[in-house]
């Protein structure tokens, strides 16, 4: 039974990767967002209430990938959902492990698309999500409090460190922007401030980053 994944502690400073293993419980995982890079699939009149559910298809198997449950509101705090799953507003989506000897890089893609392209191609329409950092919990069923998120390293100079990028191919947007700060709370500016810290170090523009109103929600409905 595979009860955890490992992580990978990355930062991209230009001048080579740097990565350290940690391990988490990520059969079940529910995160919710403090900061975000707006993008495309979630923009910035989106960021209010912003959680995601992964789940293992199979716990035994990481090569079945991931469930990836998306939720949002519109708006305002509590407003009109937005959605991914069974029922919901959006397509459904799942995480794709595309090396399992890194499995902390997953690419996120519509579920009806994961035996329609290639490896490679998911690699290339849909970038890996990097878990590039976590901080461990006093909880040991949690295991840790809160993790960062990249669409892969950060390549792009910005104002402050570098940021990730979207690019374009044709008529088809290439995702390849996005950073994300998770916790486990819905509030807790203890781990928000450290995420920023870290992430800083990592070498990431956090002037990029937007704040996702977390106050009060009840995230009705969510998948």
């Amino acid at each position: 039974m595979l009860s955890a994944l490992t992580l990978y502690y990355v930062g991209d400073n230009l001048r080579g990767m740097a990565a350290r293993r940690q391990r988490h419980n990520y059969q079940r995982l529910t995160l919710l967002c403090a900061a975000k890079m707006p993008v495309s699939f979630n923009p910035i009149d989106e960021l209010f209430c912003v959680r995601a559910r992964y789940e293992l298809m199979n716990p035994d198997d990481l090569a079945a990938g991931l469930k990836v449950f998306f939720y949002a509101n519109k708006g305002r705090v509590n407003g009109p959902a937005v959605s991914t799953g069974p029922n919901s507003t959006d397509v459904e989506l799942i995480g794709n492990i595309t090396d399992l000897e890194e499995p902390s890089k997953f690419a996120v893609l519509p579920a009806i698309l994961q035996n329609v392209l290639s490896r490679t191609n998911l690699r290339f329409f849909f970038p890996d999500h990097w878990v590039v950092a976590v901080g461990p919990s006093r909880n040991a069923t949690l295991a840790y409090d809160w993790a960062i998120v990249s669409a892969g390293p950060p390549r792009t100079p910005g104002i402050k460190g570098c940021r990730t990028d979207v690019a374009f191919l044709g008529l088809f947007e290439v995702h390849q922007g996005g950073l994300w700060l998770l916790t486990r709370e819905p509030v807790d500016k203890t781990s928000d401030d450290i995420m920023r810290n870290v992430a800083e170090a990592l070498g990431f523009d956090l002037s990029v980053l937007v704040d996702v109103k977390q106050a009060k929600c009840k995230y009705k409905g969510a998948p």
